[in-house]
């Protein structure tokens, strides 16, 4: 069994990597977003520890807008979404499960005997993985990662669609890959929903993915 890690252990790591930060940064650098905030992104994830918004973007202050809960549900989390999307007026809202997601798992397995806290926070997983069945589990949790994701776009495009139609919004529905599952590599993020769209044609072809050039585009996409 693992040595257990000490509270002050944490706590020096903590103040000890900000010490580095505010040391390597200046005045200029805070100037920016002193009084206000101007993110492009609003990102929906799960809280899980292994994800996290670095893997797109190396420096996210003031440039994505962070909700988190178990299972990266939007009903769970509906005004802070609501805030990046209508009071931030993020251009994109990128929905982002990922492979062997707890929450998914612990929905599937049965969790009956979790305290209430979180058996109210996995309930609103029943209408996208109610009727999930299968032999081969890692197989069915895959599926339901995406099922779940696929279900809170739906979710989005109930609430943000005429952002989406006057394409001042994009949609994204994605999962994040570490264990390279989709065989794009370990750590792609990978696109499955677009605006609804689940048809990846349909998505390679779409004005959202206009910029992005072919190669990548055939990498991101499944």
């Amino acid at each position: 069994m693992n040595q257990r890690v000490k509270p002050e252990e944490v706590i020096r790591d903590v103040f000890e990597t900000n010490n580095s930060f505010v040391e390597s940064r200046g005045e200029d650098y805070f100037k920016s977003h002193i009084e206000e905030q101007k993110p492009l992104i609003t990102l929906l994830t799960c809280s899980d520890s292994r994800v996290q918004p670095n893997i797109f973007s190396e420096d996210m202050i003031d440039k994505v807008f962070v909700i988190r809960n178990i299972g990266n549900q939007l009903e769970n989390s509906s005004g802070s979404v609501d805030y990046g999307i209508f009071h931030l007026q993020t251009p994109l809202f990128l929905v982002l499960g990922h492979v062997n997601c707890g929450a998914v798992k612990a929905f599937l397995k049965g969790y009956a005997d979790e305290p209430e806290s979180i058996r109210s926070e996995l309930d609103h997983l029943h209408i996208p993985l109610g009727r999930a069945k299968g032999e081969d589990f890692n197989r069915l949790w895959l599926s339901a990662v995406e099922e779940n994701v696929h279900w809170q776009v739906r979710i989005a495009l109930e609430r943000y669609g005429i952002l989406i139609r006057r394409n001042l919004l994009a949609v994204v529905g994605a999962v994040y890959d570490f264990a390279n599952y989709y065989g794009k590599g370990y750590g792609r993020i990978v696109i499955i929903n677009l605006n609804g769209i689940k048809s990846r044609e349909k998505i390679l072809s779409h004005r959202a993915l206009s910029l992005l050039n072919d190669s990548l585009k055939l990498k991101v996409v499944v």
